[in-house]
């Protein structure tokens, strides 16, 4: 059995808020995957059934073998790239671990939004400041798996707090639906004992205790109002205090 997998039986897969994320649109929707080599998003949706929806995807290099039936799929080098498609297109955009490898990360938000329908939603994840706390993974380097947020030398940018996250979108004119950090009551229970017997065995387990432990990562849920059409202009500002 694959670390992933036993880490499937304590850590219901997909993940609550995935699954609320996709049973906010319709069932044919539109969505959009931002760095989407893996397709996991289509594995995702077919697990919960959504067997109609129309997906989409951008990424910097082109997919190994062919694509997924029903599948569009655009190359876009998002450092340097607008993403390749219309104002307003898709119900969902979804940029999962995308946004700490964007130099211009503000800019990038505003871009996804664009592209977002009036009244879509939005699902952004990305490594949270508790990624800085750990020292680098300390084997199975040929797995490319992160413990520590410098582990992989690709992220130019920052790692993201719920609150830089719930900030984001306001500034943008979007409504935040929930901004948390991502991580599991069971492993935290469990990682007194998961975690040393991962460690000792050098299992490719360690990653996905600890980063469902410690709230390796945060992410974002936001809908774009339904009277704004394109990309909102960025508006800084302060709330109003009582």
């Amino acid at each position: 059995m694959t670390g992933m997998s036993i880490g499937h039986l304590i850590t219901p897969w997909p993940p609550r808020h995935i699954r609320e994320v996709y049973r906010q649109i319709p069932k044919d929707a539109k969505v959009l995957d931002i760095g989407c080599i893996g397709f996991k998003q289509i594995e995702i949706a077919h697990s919960l059934g959504l067997d109609r929806l129309q997906h989409f995807g951008v990424d910097y290099c082109d997919p190994e073998g062919p694509l997924p039936e029903r599948f569009t799929f655009k190359r876009a080098d998002l450092n340097s790239d607008k993403l390749p498609f219309e104002d307003d297109t898709f119900d969902l955009v979804i940029a999962s671990h995308i946004i700490e490898h964007i130099a211009k990360p503000v800019e990038f938000f505003g871009d996804c939004v664009r592209v977002c329908k009036p009244g879509g939603r939005l699902y952004f994840e990305a490594p949270s400041e508790r990624s800085l706390w750990l020292p680098g993974m300390p084997f199975n380097h040929h797995l490319f798996h992160s413990l520590s947020f410098f582990d992989d030398p690709t992220h130019c940018s920052r790692p993201w707090t719920p609150q830089a996250f719930y900030r984001l979108a306001k500034y943008y004119s979007c409504e935040p639906i929930k901004a948390d950090y991502l991580f599991s009551w069971v492993h935290r229970m469990l990682a007194p004992v998961t975690i040393p017997i991962a460690l000792i065995t050098r299992h490719r387990l360690l990653m996905w205790c600890v980063w469902q432990t410690v709230g390796w990562a945060s992410f974002l849920s936001a809908q774009k109002p339904a009277q704004v059409r394109g990309q909102p202009s960025f508006r800084y500002y302060l709330p109003e205090t009582q």
